[in-house]
């Protein structure tokens, strides 16, 4: 009796684009982005790399955007996708996937970071960083800041990750609604690469169908184009170089006050199941444990399995604090209409370099640039985020009692020493 044989896991085919563009407004690209095979060493957008097959330590794709003013913002983001392709191409593959990116994404933070200590005029530099992970059938990103990456499958589009900004801390504390996120400052991130010494990584998971694509992007392009319109141009386009260029238009043309940075790949192949239209993007969704060692595959033959939503980052522990990050763009104005419900996803894009955008290499990499005014504030509480917002309490003062006692004993023992001395001399001057 003949059996079916399912083909083997690397038989997944990559096809890949990106495109990165100044914008209307900023003299330099602080963004960077980076595509690269770790299994044959590959980086760019050549023809072995536009489309290529899914190996041992799988593909990378990686979004960073940059700040710091003038050539720091490139530098971060240069140090960020060069030090999580470096770092995962050397580490051992017995190590847990998940653990692997993580580990990668506080090695790149450790760099920026030493790099700014290093070299003063630095000081303040960091970067966001969306990094996708393609090994086997599994999508694995590592998230810090608020570059996006969205997934499309057939009619469906779900942004995977979640804005580690203070206006979705605001949404998901319940202090507003969705729908007042523009009536906050949107250019306020909870933290960066190299801005402190260590990092909280968010880690995602996702099963891939065939004909899946993802979307990886700064927030130059997802400020301006809400996840609807990216899921209809990317699957309108006539290919993904077109769609790549069509949003980065787009983007100019609502305003183009950010540099524009995406990247599309779309998946294929016959080690990759069919999506349906029961294959819903919330059912493929994968926990990662705590320990980022291990992945447990919690879709099941239910449809609605619950999903695991991307987080912000775990609860910092009491009295610890944590750095917001500044990101000023010059004359930005909120977009008419902006995704702001972790729920709508968007897709991949990735788009031909050529005229002003970035050569088609794996790095995009930035022309230097006047000084923008990002800059680090002062550390503040971070209270933690409950189901139902919870007052913070104000701070108490230090207690004071004590010290006045004390000044007031010693106040009293002088008076009394002073009076015997007084005492002492006028007895003596009468005898």
């Amino acid at each position: 009796m003949a059996t079916s044989v399912r083909p083997p896991m690397n038989d997944i085919k990559v096809f890949v684009f990106a495109r990165t563009d100044i914008g209307m407004h900023r003299s330099g690209n602080e963004d960077a982005f980076l595509v690269a095979d770790l299994t044959t060493g590959n980086v760019g957008l050549g023809p072995d790399m536009s489309v290529h097959r899914v190996g041992e330590r799988g593909s990378l794709m990686v979004v960073s955007d940059g700040m710091g003013g003038a050539v720091a913002g490139e530098i971060a983001s240069e140090l960020a996708v060069n030090s999580i392709r470096e770092s995962l191409m050397e580490m051992p593959l017995d190590l847990g996937i998940s653990e692997r990116l993580k580990m990668a994404a506080e090695i790149a933070n450790e760099r920026v970071w030493t790099h700014a200590q290093e070299n003063p005029e630095l000081t303040g530099m960091g970067a966001t960083l969306t990094a996708v992970l393609v090994q086997s059938n599994i999508a694995y990103i590592a998230q810090v800041g608020d570059s996006r990456a969205y997934l499309i499958r057939r009619e469906q589009i779900k942004q995977l990750t979640k804005d580690q900004s203070l206006a979705q801390m605001l949404v998901d504390s319940g202090a507003i609604q969705p729908d007042q996120i523009h009536s906050v400052p949107q250019n306020v991130i909870m933290q960066a690469l190299g801005t402190q010494p260590t990092v909280k990584v968010v880690l995602t998971a996702v099963e891939l169908f065939r004909n899946d694509a993802l979307l990886i992007c700064s927030d130059g392009l997802s400020n301006k184009i809400i996840a609807d319109e990216l899921r209809q141009i990317t699957i309108e386009s006539e290919n993904l170089t077109v769609a790549c260029r069509q949003l980065v238009e787009i983007a100019n043309e609502r305003g183009g006050e950010d540099n524009i940075t995406v990247i599309i790949a779309r998946f294929d192949g016959e080690a990759l199941h069919t999506a349906t239209e029961s294959s819903s993007i919330t059912g493929s969704f994968l926990a990662v444990n705590e320990e980022y060692g291990s992945e447990r595959h919690v879709r099941s033959t239910d449809q609605y399995a619950s999903p695991l939503p991307p987080a912000m980052p775990p609860p910092m522990p009491e009295g610890d604090t944590t750095t917001l990050v500044m990101k000023a763009i010059p004359n930005a104005q909120p977009p008419e209409s902006q995704a702001s419900d972790a729920d709508e996803g968007t897709q991949i894009l990735a788009a031909e370099t050529s005229g002003d955008v970035a050569e088609t290499s794996a790095l995009a990499s930035a022309e230097a640039q006047p000084p923008r005014q990002e800059a680090i504030t002062e550390p503040v509480p971070v209270p933690h985020l409950a189901a139902d917002p919870q007052p913070v309490p104000e701070p108490k003062p230090a207690p004071r009692k004590k010290s006045f006692i004390l000044i007031l004993i010693i106040a009293l023992l002088s008076l009394a020493m002073l009076a015997a001395a007084y005492y002492f001399y006028t007895l003596r001057g009468m005898t």
